[in-house]
């Protein structure tokens, strides 16, 4: 068991180090708090579902309802869905806000922060191909991502980011990591 951990670890360090970390938000989530990522100060591990259109919202839906489920409670853990409208005509971004308002059940409001800035460079963080696919990052609590994926929802992918995040968080709560 050990080896395996040591594996992985020698597997995510490249990443970890070759990564660049994700671009500075400063943005409203849609319960109107205030949003600030990354998070250096903080342990949380950071699950990030980025969108780049009214398509990949949908499959981004479908990711969020898996995450919430398992992750809602779990303070060690901040995950965001974060639509990216800065495309989108600035007259239209209101009505597509307001939409997502109403279709977001109340409590997983706070988990969603469309961001008006920025496209190109999460487009190069999550290594853009397809525009209509849910982007998956996690991340540790300063930045960086460890583990990224995009598509649809699968079982295979969701345990993939599930080990990824169990292994930031065993990482987090090591007595070595607190020195």
């Amino acid at each position: 068991m050990k080896l395996l951990k040591l594996a992985l670890l020698f597997l995510i360090t490249p990443v970890l180090s070759s990564a660049q970390s994700i671009p500075a938000v400063k943005a409203k989530a849609l319960d109107n708090s205030e949003i600030t990522l990354p998070i250096p100060s903080s342990q949380q591990v950071l699950i990030l579902m980025v969108g780049f259109s009214h398509k990949s919202g949908d499959l981004c839906k479908v990711w969020g309802r898996r995450i919430s489920a398992d992750y809602h409670a779990d303070a060690r853990i901040a995950y965001f869905t974060m639509p990216v409208l800065q495309s989108a005509p600035s007259l239209v971004r209101p009505m597509i806000v307001h939409g997502m308002r109403k279709d977001i059940p109340a409590q997983e409001l706070a988990h969603f922060v469309p961001l008006y800035s920025n496209e190109s460079d999460w487009k190069k963080v999550v290594n853009f191909s397809a525009p209509d696919d849910a982007y998956l990052i996690v991340a540790t609590p300063d930045g960086h991502p460890v583990w990224q994926a995009h598509g649809a929802f699968s079982d295979s992918t969701y345990a993939e980011l599930k080990k990824s995040v169990a292994m930031l968080v065993e990482k987090a709560a090591s007595p070595s990591s607190k020195n």
